[in-house]
């Protein structure tokens, strides 16, 4: 965030305008300090379908295969601690409900924390629109249960990892007026083992595009705003490897869409919903795969600062 009296600060997170008029995808990350977005609390309920084998013909009997459902709500806290310079910490609640030919088995609880930085590297700002170029840099942390009384928990119902993940992305944002782009670029790897076992490292890719549906033009700054987008969602992931050797049915490649809708009723409250499906699933043998998932989220701000 940048240094600013408080009224610039209060004016730049709460009064629309051409980058405040764009929605904030729930999957791409966005390089912009849009609305809402700093200083602020975002809660994110999402629902996860998952099915095994990631295709089928409707010929197939799927009696016997493996559904995931997953319930999440994830509390996100963005904080500027500097100029250009925002910390995001957040940690899911998770609840997971398996179904197969062994019978139906559930766990709940916290899932792993993520703590991130973002740096703001270029800035452009003018009357027609936004540029911004960021980079993030951060890890999340095993605080997911992977093992109860029995031993390791199956890995459909861990709530974590069971490791340490680094991870680093870089993301350019694009406004002029009810237009917007976004597009991010990360990856993600495992600092070590856990029992001889160590997840794939995975590359993600994303795009988001944005359009405001009104106003058309603000004439103050509680304008009731509407906005949509439509996000593209990748992830290449390497196999698991145990002692150096990649195991069966993990790793690929898929390919989500996700459109979606943002309501500002408030200068400081966003209510927003996104819907996400595959386009692609290109996965190493027989494995659970998202088969559709609903998020709905709201964001607003609890607290200004007036670095």
């Amino acid at each position: 965030m940048n240094r600013a009296p408080a009224a610039r600060v209060v004016l730049g997170l709460l009064l629309p305008g051409s980058a405040a008029g764009q929605a904030m995808p729930f999957y791409t990350p966005s390089a912009l300090p849009l609305p809402l977005a700093e200083s602020s609390v975002r809660t994110v309920y999402r629902h996860v379908e998952l099915r095994e084998p990631a295709d089928l013909s409707p010929a197939v009997n799927t009696s016997g295969r493996l559904r995931l459902g997953v319930n999440s709500l994830t509390v996100m806290v963005p904080h500027g601690i500097a100029r250009r310079i925002v910390v995001v910490a957040g940690v899911p609640y998770l609840w997971k409900k398996l179904e197969g030919p062994s019978g139906i088995r559930t766990n709940s609880g916290f899932g792993d924390a993520l703590v991130m930085v973002k740096r703001e590297l270029l800035a452009a700002d003018f009357v027609a629109g936004n540029r911004r170029l960021a980079v993030f840099a951060g890890a999340s942390f095993p605080t997911g249960q992977t093992k109860d009384r029995s031993g390791a928990l199956p890995a459909p119902l861990r709530l974590g990892s069971g490791v340490v993940n680094l991870m680093a992305q870089a993301v350019y944002s694009h406004v002029d007026d009810r237009v917007g782009a976004h597009a991010a670029v990360g990856y993600r790897a495992a600092a070590a083992g856990m029992d001889g076992i160590r997840p794939g490292d995975r590359l993600g890719y994303d795009l988001a595009l944005g359009y405001r549906i009104f106003p058309g033009r603000y004439r103050t700054a509680r304008d009731l705003t509407l906005g949509t987008y439509l996000e593209v969602n990748g992830t290449i992931e390497q196999p698991t490897s145990s002692d150096g050797l990649s195991l069966e049915g993990t790793g690929g490649h898929t390919l989500l869409a996700a459109p979606g809708l943002q309501l500002i009723p408030l200068p400081n409250w966003a209510v927003e919903t996104s819907l996400q499906l595959p386009l692609l699933r290109r996965l190493r043998g027989e494995q659970l795969t998202p088969s559709w998932s609903i998020a709905v989220g709201v964001r607003a701000v609890f607290f200004i600062s007036g670095r």
